[in-house]
């Protein structure tokens, strides 16, 4: 059942590479990203990220923008995100893999959403339908009415 208000949010590393990167034909995703993102900062709401974060959103990041900028990003995000440890969710994450049969990355976030009884917020559908499967309250972004719910719930929040 879905919380009236939002306190703790986990946002899957598609989220962040969408508000900073920018492609032609992509306008939307990177929107809806930058809204989000501003949003929970501005709200000083809590961000929650499991511990593989740093590493795959340098990789991602690195696709397209000078490995130095991506550290300078990176290292921003980091000061604004909480990052749970791996023996915290290993766990938890292995009984997702085995429930959903979703790719370990995955696991590790919707199990983050878990330990800290917080939503989860992606860019990925599949994703957000194994976090739904397992009982995570997620967001699909890209989904009109997934967005128009979360930006009501954050403006409640």
């Amino acid at each position: 059942m879905p919380r009236k208000t939002i306190e703790i949010a986990v946002v899957d590393t598609s989220v962040f590479a969408d508000y900073y990167l920018f492609y032609p034909g992509r306008r939307e995703r990177h929107e809806r990203a930058r809204v989000v993102l501003d949003k929970l900062s501005s709200l000083n709401l809590l961000v929650y990220e499991p511990f593989l974060f740093e590493v795959e959103l340098r990789g991602v990041l690195v696709r397209s923008i000078k490995p130095e900028q991506v550290v300078e990003i990176v290292d921003l995000v980091l000061e604004h995100v909480n990052i749970v440890e791996e023996k915290l969710i290993h766990n938890k994450a292995a009984e997702i893999a085995l429930l959903t049969g979703c790719r370990a990355v995955d696991a590790y976030y919707i199990a983050t959403a878990k330990h800290v009884n917080g939503i989860l917020i992606t860019n990925d559908g599949v994703m957000k339908r194994n976090a739904l499967r397992v009982g995570v309250e997620a967001y699909y972004l890209l989904d009109d009415k997934d967005y128009k719910l979360l930006i009501d719930k954050l403006a409640t929040s």
